[in-house]
């Protein structure tokens, strides 16, 4: 039986983490911009549009909300070599190693967010002319992953990213509407998550994924994702039975008939382990 460890106080491990990351970190150089653009194939994906014949079954999808926490953005040389961001502290989007991406304005579908938007990862690394790869990690650190989200500080403060019934957080926040489903979700975070604030929580499944990007130049490219590639192999359309599926899409559940597919293009296997994530819904443009 695996016991569960107890966790630092928060401030504390957060103060750590600072700490660490200053310690261990590149010397100032350049600023750099690791930039997302969410897309439906090559139409950028916004809040007043709709993107028709998407998934197995040709649905019409409208953007209701999309968020993801992004971390450890590191920057690969043509030799190999790495360098992690040193991510600027802007007391909003960015704290430690962590990001919080949202790419939903509240305008048009997107009734529920909040007009600020955040589409880059923003840090210093040393000034070199030939990085060729990007790596990142989808989600929040496991130690971090149980903080009371009313308390913590930005960006582990959304509520749209907090999931509390689950025991943590949402690393990514995907939310649409479809032809046949008002709201058809994907939610990804750690899953099968039991204990407390004061002894620790263990999960069945961290859903922690790590992507890596070849022939990436943050002068010149950007990180797509790609709703069109992320929805192929998923019947939009699909409707719940209340006796073997309960949500329309996926809440990480391992037991979720659409959790496999989804999981896929975000680079995990059915059970949560990481793969390797397919150029594809996570691709350089």
């Amino acid at each position: 039986m695996k016991v569960p460890k107890k966790p630092l106080p928060p401030l504390l491990l957060l103060s750590t983490l600072s700490l660490l990351q200053a310690c261990g970190g590149e010397s100032a150089g350049k600023k750099f911009s690791v930039r997302f653009s969410p897309q439906v194939g090559e139409q950028a994906l916004r809040c007043d549009a709709s993107y028709p014949s998407l998934g197995k079954t040709g649905s019409t999808v409208r953007l209701i909300d999309f968020k993801m926490y992004v971390r450890d953005v590191t920057l690969v040389r043509a030799n190999g070599e790495k360098h992690a961001l040193a991510l600027e502290q802007d007391g909003t989007w960015q704290r430690d190693a962590i990001a919080l991406l949202d790419f939903e304005d509240r305008t048009g579908t997107c009734e529920t967010g909040t007009p600020e938007t955040r589409f880059e990862v923003v840090g210093q690394a040393p000034d070199f002319d030939d990085y060729t790869g990007l790596e990142f990690k989808v989600g929040v650190p496991e130690e971090l992953n149980h903080l009371n989200g009313t308390t913590a500080p930005p960006p582990l403060n959304n509520d749209a990213m907090s999931w509390g019934w689950m025991n943590g957080y949402k690393f990514l926040h995907l939310d649409v509407s479809t032809s046949k489903n008002p709201k058809f979700f994907f939610h990804l975070g750690a899953s099968g998550c039991t204990g407390n604030t004061v002894e620790g929580y263990t999960c069945a499944a961290s859903n922690q994924t790590t992507v890596a990007l070849s022939g990436f130049n943050p002068e010149h490219n950007q990180v797509a994702l790609d709703l069109a590639a992320l929805y192929a192999d998923t019947d939009l359309n699909h409707t719940i039975d209340h006796k073997t599926d309960f949500v329309a899409g996926c809440m990480s559940s391992t037991t979720d008939p659409e959790c496999p597919a989804l999981f896929e293009q975000v680079g995990l296997a059915a059970d949560g382990t990481a793969q390797t994530v397919p150029a594809s819904f996570i691709r350089v443009r």
